[in-house]
């Protein structure tokens, strides 16, 4: 169980380093009009490499194998949305407050974790959900002057993503994790291969390039996030806290590339949401030692 724990983590923490250098390419890229099925277009080879790579070993039709199709494609289903709401998002909010706000998807996962999983949550969890949700309040500031609408839409991606992953962990064993994965950029890819022909654009060998590295690290991402909640099994809620380190490299980014900056309520919540994930460490070994 430990290593398993152990994968769970490691995967977590690498899968957060892409997923904050694919938002920050992103944010890029929505400032130029790059919409997100050009994106996902564009960024279609990375995506087929997987069952490429699978054909050729022989492994596709194992991998594609279900023991119901339902529980994957529904959760295909659920994630298509999300490269527009991300799009949407890093055109109206900075790349911090993105981060940041996405850091709430713990909260919704120790949720579904008590409801849906029906996991046990000890002192650690309840602490550290009590730092995170803290946090959001401060980095949304509802009524102050900075609120934004996006703020609300960029919550709404993080209920669909963490249901998402709660699919994969409940259902660890209805197919592979790359098979998760494969169903999982069906019905966005078919989405975006629609509306390219309706909008085709033709893009520069930089974006190009940028578009391309950012989609073999989302498609990492989203595989090794798979892979993550896969075999957590019973230690989802605890795991999960550990996307929090996204803030770090979210808020560094933003810093240094793009001169973004949050202000000091901001600021403060983003560090109430780190304290959360510190508290998410002993929250796993008390669930282990359960």
């Amino acid at each position: 169980m430990k290593k398993n724990i152990l994968i769970a983590s490691l995967s977590i923490v690498f899968s957060s380093i892409f997923f904050v250098i694919n938002d920050a390419i992103i944010n890029y890229l929505s400032s130029i009009n790059i919409t997100f099925y050009h994106f996902i277009f564009y960024g279609t080879p990375a995506y087929l490499s997987v069952p490429l790579f699978l054909l050729i070993k022989g492994n596709l039709k194992r991998n594609l194998r279900c023991e119901d199709y339902r529980i994957p494609m529904i959760r295909g289903i659920i994630f298509a949305p999300m490269p527009f709401i991300t799009f949407v998002s890093l055109k109206n909010i900075t790349l911090p407050e993105f981060t940041t706000l996405n850091m709430a998807a713990p909260l919704f996962g120790a949720i579904y974790a008590i409801i849906f999983l029906n996991e046990k949550l000890n002192r650690y969890i309840y602490i550290s959900l009590a730092f995170g949700f803290s946090g959001v309040l401060l980095v949304i500031q509802p009524g102050f002057e900075t609120f934004n609408i996006y703020f609300l839409v960029t919550l709404f991606g993080v209920i669909l993503i963490t249901t998402t992953t709660t699919i994969v962990n409940k259902f660890n064993n209805v197919t592979t994790t790359l098979g998760y994965f494969m169903y999982g950029g069906f019905f966005i890819h078919i989405i975006s291969l629609i509306l390219f022909i309706w909008d085709p654009i033709k893009v520069n060998f930089y974006v190009f390039i940028l578009i391309t590295i950012a989609s073999i690290l989302i498609n990492i991402a989203l595989l090794l996030v798979t892979l993550a909640f896969k075999t957590a099994q019973n230690h989802y809620s605890s795991v999960f806290c550990l996307v929090y380190l996204q803030i770090v490299w979210s808020v560094l980014i933003g810093l240094f590339i793009f001169n973004e900056y949050l202000n000091l309520f901001a600021i403060s919540g983003a560090l109430l949401i780190v304290m959360s994930g510190i508290f998410s460490i002993p929250a796993q070994y008390k669930q282990i030692d359960e």
